[in-house]
């Protein structure tokens, strides 16, 4: 059944493929453009500026080339896996860069300044197509001030993600202190046309949080950047350069839901991790499984999120006693580091669920696989990594202690040596992470 899981999620994988899914929503016919159902007359734009940033972006952008091809006045890519040999990388009319992830990098400035420098010659008769996926937080990142470094930016995100805050608090800082960030990218645009297309790494309908939302308007407030910064104690800890900043209260605020410079903006959401889960689903009800597919973005403790999953695996399973059954979830799990070993959430995960599989299969075949759909899990090569009932044991019997492997967050070595890890390379894609958890009663 290990194989079962690795079809379902290999074949999940082909069927989110960034440009099939950008053709679906995607059509032209001579100078009439349609992009999710909007119909644009490039007759009416003497520009047309394509502006990429995330994991996605180069497949996002390399369809929209393929759409439009000379018609695009320029384009810039930013993101962080860069293949030697792409068309959108040879074309004389695109600029690619590589951003940093997860810490922004010089990289990430250069790029944020040279979008910055296009969109400034926008003006009423200019069209700009946004391509926004999950990473271009980082992967484009202009401070406020000149004043603050890329090593500020380093810290002060370091810092962010450990303090406590949630990703609703982190973003509201982010947005405050950068130049392009919380809809400031959309009004150095404005008065363009400008239409953004999502592809999210984040929860349903949260487009605030995607890439820290440039292209849209902002939700979060001056008085909740204040409110954040003293109730985590962030400022004696901050770059010196960003906390004179915040105590000379030069930061200033971000434009409003409701302001004019939005009034020529639409947004489009190509897929999220749902598009993940119930193509997965699809796949595995196509094998003859009986599926449940859970759409709950679970983003809680590893642990407690696979105790409850294997405990609905066990429900489904006994429910109906004579089939395969399949569980499909999905979400972004929270996995501490403790140890200095090699892996990510995902193996981790797996690596848990291995351990108590031999106690709820009850004599019958359990699998259980989690992988990231970007293609990166952690500090590992890996996507992710498959186990079923008889991992532990043969896992011993070749001297390997999971228990000492988990505890050193070491889960990617684990898998490795049993010849269980899921490896794909960058995918180009990112939205969030697919689990498949198979079971069946013993004949």
């Amino acid at each position: 059944m290990k194989d079962v899981a690795r079809e379902i999620f290999q074949q999940a994988l082909a069927r989110i493929d960034v440009r099939t899914v950008m053709r679906t929503h995607m059509a032209r016919a001579g100078d009439r453009l349609v992009l999710c159902g909007e119909t644009f007359d490039l007759r009416a734009y003497t520009r047309l500026y394509v502006i990429a940033f995330g994991k996605a972006a180069l497949a996002m952008a390399g369809a929209i080339y393929e759409e439009l091809g000379p018609r695009i006045t320029f384009g810039i890519v930013v993101t962080n896996a860069l293949p030697p040999h792409h068309e959108v990388r040879a074309a004389p009319n695109f600029l690619v860069i590589e951003g940093g992830h997860p810490l922004p990098n010089r990289g990430s400035v250069e790029g944020a300044e040279r979008i910055l420098d296009v969109l400034r010659s926008a003006d009423e008769h200019t069209l700009v197509i946004f391509l926004v996926s999950g990473g271009g937080s980082a992967m484009i990142e202009k401070p406020i001030e000149e004043s603050i470094t890329v090593e500020d930016l380093q810290q002060l995100n370091r810092l962010l993600v450990t303090s406590g805050a949630t990703i609703a608090e982190i973003n509201a800082v982010r947005k405050h202190l950068s130049a392009i960030k919380g809809g400031r990218l959309a009004a150095v645009a404005s008065p363009a046309r400008q239409v953004t297309l999502y592809i999210s790494d984040v929860n349903p309908g949260d487009f605030s949080s995607l890439a820290s939302n440039p292209t849209g308007p902002d939700e979060t407030t001056l008085r909740d950047f204040y409110d954040v910064i003293e109730r985590y104690d962030l400022l004696p800890r901050l770059p010196e350069r960003i906390a004179r900043l915040i105590r000379e209260h030069r930061v200033s605020e971000t434009p409003k839901p409701g302001d004019p410079l939005f009034s020529r903006s639409s947004y489009h959401l190509l897929m999220d991790n749902r598009t993940a889960l119930q193509a997965a689903a699809d796949v595995a009800a196509a094998l003859g499984c009986r599926v449940h597919t859970d759409f709950e973005p679970y983003e809680g403790y590893y642990r407690d999120v696979a105790d409850h999953l294997l405990a609905q695996l066990v429900s489904l399973r006994d429910a109906h006693a004579r089939e395969t059954v399949c569980l499909i979830a999905g979400g972004e799990v929270s996995c501490p580091v403790r140890g200095s070993g090699i892996g990510g959430r995902n193996q981790e995960f797996v690596l848990y669920a291995a351990l108590r599989l031999p106690h709820v299969a009850e004599g019958g075949e359990m699998v259980v696989l989690s992988a990231g759909t970007d293609g990166i899990d952690g500090t590992s090569p890996a996507a992710g990594a498959v186990a079923d009932t008889q991992t532990v044991a043969r896992a011993r019997a070749l001297g390997l202690d999971p228990e000492r492997f988990l505890a050193e967050n070491d889960s990617y070595t684990f898998f490795h040596r049993l010849g269980d890890t899921l490896v794909t390379g960058p995918t180009g894609n990112n939205v969030r992470d697919l689990r498949i958890l198979l079971a069946r009663r013993p004949v």
